[in-house]
């Protein structure tokens, strides 16, 4: 990802809710930019991992907060392209 990148390019398209946290996390500065998913995806799918647990929380306040949307039946998430309501 370039420096010029932003979160919501990186969340664009819907992702499986591990492969957004993740993105989160390398956008975020958490992950290295050139770390593979594979290599700490289990951080997202088992429990004992905080990292991967806090990261999937904020999407969730994210989308709380309207800036995400959420596909519950799916667990995936994407960027909202409406505005966010302020009132």
């Amino acid at each position: 990802m370039g420096d010029s990148v932003e979160l919501r390019d990186v969340l664009a398209d819907w992702l499986d809710y591990d492969v957004a946290a993740f993105r989160l996390g390398v956008f975020l500065g958490v992950f290295p930019r050139d770390q593979k998913f594979s290599e700490v995806k289990r951080m997202f799918w088992m429990d004992g991992y905080p990292l991967g647990d806090l990261l999937v929380d904020l999407l969730d306040r994210m989308a709380q907060a309207g800036v995400l949307l959420k596909d519950e039946a799916d667990a995936r998430y994407r960027w909202n392209p409406a505005p966010i309501d302020l009132s």
